[in-house]
């Protein structure tokens, strides 16, 4: 049934082509037809009209009437004219309605003449005007042109009599008919013409597209479309002078393009980076070749299009190893975070043996007393958090790291003075867990070998942003550090580290925000990122 349906090429150019010359040429033709139909009939009016005139003003015409003698002599002449105009039948009567001369066609028949009446006469006897009017029955129809003899007396002029001129209508249909027949004998060879122009065309567009038909294109066409969409990599395409001709969804997102369209724009006027640009012209292909572009490291591969010995385009792949990288990153959070619980529940369990073991041996007011504890710690813990702090997002972050920084004996507590309602939607779990978890830990890292370690954290949202800050009495950075250690890869803790606060800083910026720090050497240091609450969409924050 599908194959049924579908139609070749050829068919659909020929059905198209013939079908609208044959609207256009009906068209053209019925306008025509009509206005030389009309044209003729006017023709006809005219030529009537003009006969009768002439007639009436011949000077053999108005002796006659002055001296009220026949018009026997002017026959010939009146018989001529006829002839010439074509007119079927001449009529000269006088004001009584007698006939005092006429012309007649021989080849007509006597009952194809119409003789006029004295109503059809009586605008010409009493006014003197000149007209043309149809007349007769049906298969007998005559139209007639009326003209007065006006006869000039010095003093006065006087209607004395008309002239009629007829013209059968039949002898007016068929020079129509034979109009409009010569008018669509040259719409058909028109037809004709076109019918063979578009077969050659069809042809030749055929032969263009290698003999794939239409549907064939457009099948390939939409797989390449799906392929190209569908993968992961970044794919672009330019001719030889340098215009994008393709760009998958991938390739916006990796080089950050926000222009919807890229399409037939030179690669120049689209990318910011010139050593990108430079890679994807020039003439030798690329083999995973690393760049820095916005912050990102992508992996990069070109291959010259070669064609008769002469370059006529580039197509270049991206990968992004940054997402590689975060994707590790996400993985480390996430075990980050089950060795937070790991330690809770450790924590717990020890302390459940304790219990047990105060039971077993008969302790019960030492078991008591440790329940107590425990749940006055807990108490405070939830007065803490659950108190001030009402997102579930955050208090659910606090939580893991107060157990783990239980764990490490590291005094970890809310500032007084923090509150917190529940965050807007467009701040997800995400960003909170690298924001926050990053610096926390960091936190917990630097103040790992002071005597007293005190980690504090303080939120309030308060006004137009929703501000976090993170204090720690560590041994601070180093001076200048701080212009550094946002830097990806810098970190002072060994190799293949310093991606933490470089996520931070990449999340605080996708949610508008900034991200300020504080130190000084051996008097610790504090962190605070600042977080709008609306979407500001045309006014990013930089910070840092």
């Amino acid at each position: 049934m599908k194959n049924r349906l579908q139609v070749s090429l050829h068919i659909k150019i020929l059905g198209l082509v013939g079908t609208l010359l044959l609207l256009v040429i009906s068209l053209i033709t019925v306008m025509v037809g009509y206005m030389e139909s009309r044209e003729d009939v006017a023709n006809a009016e005219n030529l009537a009209l003009q006969t009768a005139k002439t007639i009436s003003y011949m000077p053999g015409v108005q002796d006659a009437f002055r001296s009220g003698a026949t018009l026997e002599e002017l026959k010939q002449l009146t018989e001529q004219i006829r002839e010439e105009a074509g007119a079927s039948f001449i009529t000269i009567v006088d004001r009584s309605g007698g006939v005092i001369g006429t012309a007649k066609d021989e080849t007509v028949a006597i009952e194809e003449t119409v003789t006029a009446s004295e109503k059809e006469l009586y605008q010409a006897m009493v006014f003197g005007s000149s007209y043309v009017f149809e007349t007769g029955s049906e298969g007998g129809e005559v139209l007639k042109g009326v003209a007065p003899v006006t006869i000039d007396y010095g003093d006065y002029k006087k209607v004395e009599g008309v002239v009629t001129v007829d013209f059968p209508m039949k002898v007016i249909h068929n020079e129509i008919l034979s109009d409009i027949s010569k008018i669509i004998l040259a719409a058909g060879l028109v037809f004709l013409l076109g019918i063979a122009g578009s077969f050659l065309l069809a042809k030749s567009i055929r032969k263009d597209t290698l003999g794939l038909e239409p549907f064939e294109i457009s099948a390939l066409y939409r797989e390449r479309e799906a392929v190209l969409q569908s993968v992961k990599e970044g794919i672009v395409a330019i001719d030889h002078q340098g215009v994008i001709t393709t760009m998958n969804v991938a390739a916006k997102d990796l080089l950050d393009i926000r222009r919807e369209e890229v399409i037939e724009k030179n690669i120049i006027d689209v990318l910011p980076s010139r050593e990108l640009i430079n890679r994807i012209q020039s003439p030798n292909k690329t083999i995973n070749k690393e760049l820095e572009y916005k912050d990102k490291i992508i992996i990069v591969n070109t291959r010259p299009l070669i064609e008769n010995g002469r370059k006529t385009g580039t197509v270049a792949s991206f990968r992004d190893k940054t997402e590689i990288k975060k994707m590790v990153d996400a993985l480390s959070e996430v075990r980050q975070y089950s060795e937070d619980l790991r330690a809770q529940a450790h924590e717990f369990t020890g302390k459940l043996y304790a219990i047990l073991g105060f039971i077993q041996l008969g302790k019960r007011q030492e078991a008591i007393e440790l329940i107590q504890k425990e749940a006055n710690l807990q108490k405070q813990v939830s007065e803490m958090f659950f108190s001030q702090i009402h997102d579930e997002k955050v208090q659910a972050i606090l939580l893991g790291k107060f157990a783990k920084a239980s764990e490490k004996k590291i005094s970890f507590k809310v500032e007084e003075g923090s509150s917190l309602a529940p965050l807007p939607d467009h701040i997800p779990l995400s960003p909170l867990i690298v924001i926050l978890g990053n610096l926390i830990n960091n936190a917990f890292d630097a103040v790992k070998d002071c005597d007293s370690p005190e980690v504090s954290f303080f939120v309030t949202d308060l006004g137009n942003d929703i501000i976090f800050e993170i204090a720690d009495n560590g041994n601070g950075l180093d001076k200048g550090a701080e212009y550094q250690i946002f830097h990806r890869g810098y970190s002072r803790k060994g190799n293949n580290r310093g991606y933490g606060l470089a996520n931070v800083k990449e999340e605080v910026y996708s949610q508008n925000g900034a991200i300020e720090v504080n130190s000084s050497p051996g008097k610790g240091t504090v962190f605070t990122v600042i977080i709008p609450k609306q979407i500001q969409e045309n006014n990013k924050r930089a910070g840092g």
